[in-house]
């Protein structure tokens, strides 16, 4: 969990955006649209599932302003 190319379970991925100071704003079907400050899109991912792809990730760190090493360094340390 949370290794270069490996998903991320889907609480901490939540938890991630909780701490960007995002916000849960609507859920479609399969899909968990947030809103983040600072961001030009809205944040999508399955959220019915355990685990978020990595793709998924990559693609909305890309819309937040963070890199994916800065985000593997978070999920070691705040996800266990």
């Amino acid at each position: 969990m949370g290794d270069l190319g490996g998903p991320v379970l889907t609480k901490c991925w939540e938890s991630y955006l909780v701490f960007k100071k995002c916000r849960f704003d609507r859920q479609q079907g399969t899909h968990h649209h947030w809103k983040c400050p600072d961001c030009w899109r809205t944040v999508t991912f399955w959220g019915n599932k355990k685990e978020v792809p990595r793709f998924h990730i990559i693609n909305n760190l890309r819309n937040l302003g963070v890199s994916n090493g800065e985000f593997n360094k978070w999920v070691k340390e705040n996800c266990k």
